[in-house]
């Protein structure tokens, strides 16, 4: 019983940290979309957010993935 509430306690505290960023990413994704597009762009689904290099932050990698997406198109 134990060890299944230290692996319970493991995972919820694992996915808490993985969703983390995932705020500041959409809403670099989002600025660097309408950067791209325009202020009156239809902004489309965020992509799951990639794995942040060090030295960087979710925001700027959020805009960079949406500067990319809104050249695509």
């Amino acid at each position: 019983m134990k060890h299944l509430l230290l692996a319970i306690t493991f995972l919820l505290t694992f996915q808490a940290r993985i969703y983390a960023g995932e705020g500041e990413f959409k809403k670099g994704f989002e600025e660097g979309y309408k950067i791209q597009k325009g202020d009156l762009a239809i902004v489309p689904i965020t992509p799951i957010k990639p794995i942040t290099p060090i030295g960087s932050t979710d925001y700027r990698e959020g805009i960079k993935a949406g500067i990319r997406a809104g050249k695509k198109k």
